[in-house]
């Protein structure tokens, strides 16, 4: 009985032992290197990298490039202590702007990336109740992400062109 027992005893604590190795070696957000592990995990064999990180209301947005052609942005929130965890995360062709939005510090913001060629600025413009506004000109000669209040919680359209020194168009 005793023999049970004590197997009984060393399965369970290789069991927890193993849990929280599992637990404790994953990537917590807290460095660039840990934020490129958490993107890797989607989809898997991505081999996601972060290209530029900006941070907003103690978030982080990071522009995401992987080897497969591909683009994105991803949003880290807060979990305390200098650690991060996956918000929301988007991912296209390189040849695509990158749109989204995002819930950051009790605000919508939308986040704009383009990774497909060098350009010097983009031209951000919104419609509300179908009356195009003035555009917002965002400077992406070092791959700025475009960061902005979303201008309603209402339905409104945006419209992204980015243009490169000589004025070739990318939308």
């Amino acid at each position: 009985m005793k023999k049970q027992i004590l197997i009984f005893v060393i399965i369970f604590a290789f069991i927890v032992g193993f849990g929280a190795i599992q637990y404790f070696s994953r990537p917590d957000g807290s460095t660039l290197e840990s934020r490129e592990e958490i993107c890797a995990e989607f989809p898997k064999g991505k081999d996601w990298k972060i290209a530029i990180e900006q941070e907003l209301n103690d978030y982080i947005i990071s522009g995401i490039y992987s080897g497969y052609d591909e683009s994105g942005l991803a949003v880290f929130e807060p979990k305390g202590n200098g650690k991060y965890k996956l918000q929301t995360r988007v991912f296209r062709d390189n040849d695509r702007i990158i749109t989204t939005s995002s819930y950051i510090g009790g605000q919508w913001y939308d986040i704009v990336w383009f990774n497909g060629a060098k350009t010097d600025y983009a031209e951000i413009t919104y419609t509300l109740d179908g009356v195009k506004q003035e555009p917002i000109i965002h400077n992406s000669k070092g791959m700025e992400i475009f960061i902005h209040p979303a201008p309603t919680n209402d339905e409104y359209g945006i419209d992204v062109v980015y243009y490169d020194s000589e004025g070739n168009k990318y939308e």
